[in-house]
């Protein structure tokens, strides 16, 4: 049994994030650094702000959802050999992805310091995904770990309302699913309980406290990552997100109630006692049942409710996502079937 520490230096938990990262990285390297964000992050006031604060250095802001591989290979072309020190992710995962593939393509030397704008999580893992030719793809290695993170609610305060409450349903689906891997299960159900409870307490406030809260139920969601490998959600979410352009977090509202009744039918140890200590229920198959009805009704009550027909998908695609899956049951199917 082993358990893999990833290389992050820092983590900070608080509202001054734009003082401390400009003390970080000192006066004289500010010249060193570029911003990597989004066009929608790049017009709201917290980016400006930072832009000022950081000595206007360069931005790059062409970063779209899924992280698209042309953007990143405009970005990669444009830094490198130009002795950048620190990349500074601003926004969300695809953002945050987007950087890790940067450095891989110019230097991994190149110390990135996330501002997460959502609950994605992506700042506290050593993989990066993004698409090419209308698939998802991704990378993965230790060494592409953001360095310093910064969790601060007030870099959150913008982002709209959907987004951020479906990447918490993201953040839970990182946390349910994260029990699925062997090794150390008490550290991942201890953690993952503490996010699942934590983002589902706090979720639908606005306010910076409960914003704040929030960003920790994320950290905790990802605390094992390297370690915890994610299961048929993730898996699906990933096939349609790309095919079918559907944030992430949308896709976990999707998929994640109705995989877990899935995963009921044969408990994962991890998974079962993980839904035991949330709903109290002896029986792991039943507990599961439960979590996924909670977790359902949770959505429903966000505003986030969907079915795959809501972005166009129909029963002939579902193939397409058995091809991707590689191997699926009939049970699988059958509850691929119901998210119809």
């Amino acid at each position: 049994m082993q358990f893999n520490f990833l290389p992050i230096d820092m983590v900070s938990v608080g509202e001054k994030s734009i003082e401390e990262i400009s003390a970080l990285i000192g006066k004289d390297d500010l010249k060193d650094s570029a911003i990597v964000t989004s066009r929608s992050v790049a017009g709201n006031d917290f980016f400006r702000r930072a832009v000022e604060m950081l000595g206007d250095p360069r931005v790059f802001s062409g970063i779209s959802q899924h992280s698209p591989i042309e953007e990143i290979d405009s970005i990669a072309g444009e830094i490198k050999g130009k002795n950048v020190k620190y990349l500074i992710s601003i926004g969300g995962g695809s953002v945050i992805d987007s950087t890790k593939v940067i450095r891989s393509k110019t230097d991994t030397e190149i110390k990135q310091i996330a501002v997460p704008t959502t609950l994605s999580a992506s700042e506290f893992s050593h993989i990066a995904g993004y698409t090419e030719n209308g698939e998802k793809k991704g990378i993965r290695g230790k060494e592409l770990t953001p360095r310093y993170i910064f969790l601060d609610p007030n870099a959150t305060l913008e982002t709209p309302t959907t987004l951020w409450r479906s990447s918490g349903i993201r953040a839970i689906d990182h946390a349910i699913e994260g029990t699925l891997g062997e090794g150390m299960v008490d550290l991942r159900v201890a953690f993952s309980r503490l996010s699942v409870e934590k983002m589902m307490a706090n979720l639908e406030g606005n306010w910076t406290d409960r914003r704040l809260e929030c960003q920790v139920a994320s950290w905790y969601s990802y605390m094992d990552v390297y370690d915890s490998p994610m299961g048929y959600s993730h898996r699906i979410g990933k096939i349609i997100g790309a095919r079918w352009n559907i944030p992430h977090g949308m896709t976990s509202c999707m998929t994640l109630p109705e995989i877990l009744r899935y995963y009921s039918a044969s408990p994962p140890p991890g998974m079962a006692k993980l839904a035991s200590s949330i709903t109290g229920e002896g029986d792991g198959s039943k507990a599961i049942e439960s979590l996924a009805a909670r977790l359902d009704s949770f959505i429903q009550e966000l505003g986030l409710k969907k079915r795959f027909s809501d972005y166009g998908m129909k029963e002939e695609d579902l193939k397409y996502i058995e091809d991707k899956l590689g191997s699926a049951d009939d049970l699988l199917i059958d509850h691929l079937r119901n998210m119809l």
